[in-house]
Formats: C-alpha cells, sequence, structure tokens
C-alpha cells in the first residue's frame, strides 16, 4: 500500500532572511518618519523636515510591493524620536555599572555606584542632570537584579529610602564549575 505524499506548494515569492529584514526596517523608518509629522502637527521640534518626511515614506510605499509586503500605512503607530538625555551612550550604562560594582567589590548604595560611573568618565553634572542620572542608574540596576547578574542586600518596601539600599555582584553569577579530572 502507497502512502499519499504531500507536495510543499512551490511559492516563487519566498522572501530571502536579509530581504525581510530589510523590510522590517522601512516599516520602522515608515513609523519614526510619521512620528516626526505628528511632532510637527504638534509644534514640536522635529529631526526631519515635513517635505522629506513625505517623500521619503512615499519611496517607502513605494518599495513594500516589490518586497512583496502587505503594506498598511494605518495599522502603524507613529513612533516620535527623541533626542538622548544623559551622558553615556546606550548600553554604556550597565556596563559601567558592573565596572563599579567589580571595583567596589562590596555593598555599594546608588550615590556610591553614581558617583563612580561619573568620576570614572569625567563627567560633572548639575543638580538636576544628576537626579535624572541616579534615577536612570535605578532603573538600569534593577534590570540587572531581574537578570541575576547583582543582588541587593535587603528588600525595601514602597516609601522606605531607596538611597540605604545597597547592591554587589551576583554570587551565582561568577560561580564556574570545576574543571578539574577526578582523581583516581
Amino acid at each position: 500500500m502507497a502512502l499519499p505524499v504531500k507536495h510543499a506548494p512551490q511559492t516563487s515569492t519566498a522572501l530571502s532572511l536579509p530581504t525581510k529584514q530589510a523590510a522590517r526596517c522601512l516599516l520602522r523608518l515608515y513609523a519614526r518618519l510619521h512620528g516626526e509629522l505628528e511632532k510637527a502637527k504638534d509644534g514640536e521640534a522635529v529631526l526631519v523636515q515635513w517635505d522629506e518626511a513625505m517623500r521619503a515614506m512615499g519611496h517607502i510605499a513605494a518599495l513594500m510591493p516589490i518586497l512583496d509586503v502587505n503594506f498598511e500605512p494605518s495599522l502603524l503607530k507613529p513612533v516620535r524620536t527623541r533626542k538622548r538625555k544623559g551622558p553615556l551612550k546606550h548600553g554604556e550604562l550597565r556596563t559601567e555599572i558592573l565596572a563599579a560594582l567589580r571595583a567596589g567589590g562590596d555593598w555599594m548604595t546608588y550615590p556610591q555606584i553614581s558617583t563612580k560611573v561619573l568620576e570614572k568618565r569625567g563627567i560633572v553634572l548639575t543638580v538636576a542632570q544628576r537626579k535624572h542620572f541616579v534615577q536612570k542608574l535605578r532603573e538600569a540596576v534593577h534590570a540587572l537584579a531581574g537578570k541575576g547578574v547583582v543582588e541587593r542586600e535587603h528588600e525595601l518596601r514602597l516609601g522606605e529610602n531607596t538611597q540605604l539600599q545597597r547592591w554587589r555582584l551576583s554570587r551565582m553569577m561568577f560561580r564556574r564549575p570545576s574543571r578539574r579530572l577526578p582523581v583516581e
């Protein structure tokens, strides 16, 4: 008895991975350009002028059928692009926090960590900038705690003084299994 064989349908429009990635990037760019138009309508400072944004959005819309993408502009939510705030580039804060905790060796508070990070980079901040920086540092430390990279000394409840919260590198993070061979 012969088993029926199912053949996969032949599709000539299957996109390669780089083409899909290019289409996704273009969709993200379209959403950001649409966000620039929204900012211009609201009277905010824009990074791209209205006519340039409209021209680029038209080009992206024209490319979508070529890339075999069902493009519906009304489904894309506008993304308002903001200029970076803060003294460090994207991703540098977490790296600097880990470096400060490594150098500090033991438990450190938020002000101690921020002072080490800023001193290492030679950055001087105003009071308002420092307050914003310490808040971003707190968020980054909590993100690292969620990944198990750092641990807190004790749990503080909402409303308690978070300045007293102390952190260190997680001991579990840096334990490595022994690679020694068993002794006979």
